[in-house]
């Protein structure tokens, strides 16, 4: 048995956590009499709160044989690392540091006989690395919500991005170096791909699931 989840939504975390304890041993016994072998050793716990502080409430699962579970404080679930206040800044943090790497990588390949343009080093950023580090951006990038911290992270890694391209000095203005090698700022590319993809659910037939779950 794999690939389960428990949620619970409560104003308390003694509450939700019992109730979480209660439905685990419940579907623990429904598995076994089944023939199947829940993997306790797999189990994880993750709170959700917009606390400073919140308290490190475990999960005691001896009674079915399993471990005590801690709290974690980043979820990875399908290449998304969520935080318990959902302000994604450590997924932001993973990516950006991620295309910084392959930036680096980039150099390998002007060590090749004939190097590589500018023109071909921007075509590179653009289709490899924004691809890899606005991965989700759908999750965090929306009306209202807390985006100083992320943008931030992305404008420095297209002020790198840009310096590599052009190799020029490190005190080089950025919005200057960015016009010059022709790079969006990275706040306008992330209006016009939201756009594109309001676009694309405007595009749907009438009867698609999501339009159950939009409002007019």
């Amino acid at each position: 048995m794999d690939d389960r989840l428990l949620i619970s939504q409560e104003k308390s975390y003694l509450l939700s956590s019992s109730f979480l304890l209660c439905s685990y041993n419940i579907m623990s016994k429904i598995l076994l009499n089944a023939g199947l072998v829940m993997e306790h050793s797999k189990t994880e716990l993750f709170h959700f709160t917009r606390a400073q502080h919140p308290p490190n409430l475990f999960i005691d699962l001896s009674s079915v044989r399993g471990p005590i579970i801690s709290p974690k404080l980043i979820w990875q679930y399908l290449g998304f690392y969520f935080d318990y206040r959902l302000n994604f800044n450590y997924h932001m943090h993973f990516y950006a540091t991620k295309c910084l790497f392959t930036l680096s990588a980039m150099k390998i390949l002007e060590n090749s006989s004939k190097g590589l343009l500018s023109i071909q080093k921007q075509l590179l950023y653009r289709t490899c690395v924004l691809s890899i580090v606005l991965y989700g951006f759908q999750l965090w990038f929306f009306k209202g919500a807390p985006t100083v911290k992320n943008i931030t992270e992305l404008k420095k890694m297209q002020q790198r991005a840009a310096l590599c391209i052009t190799g020029v000095f490190q005190t080089s203005p950025s919005k200057s170096i960015e016009a010059i090698v022709g790079l969006i700022p990275i706040t306008l590319y992330l209006h016009k791909l939201n756009g594109r993809h309001y676009l694309c659910y405007a595009s749907i037939p009438p009867s698609h699931a999501i339009n159950s779950l939009l409002d007019s």
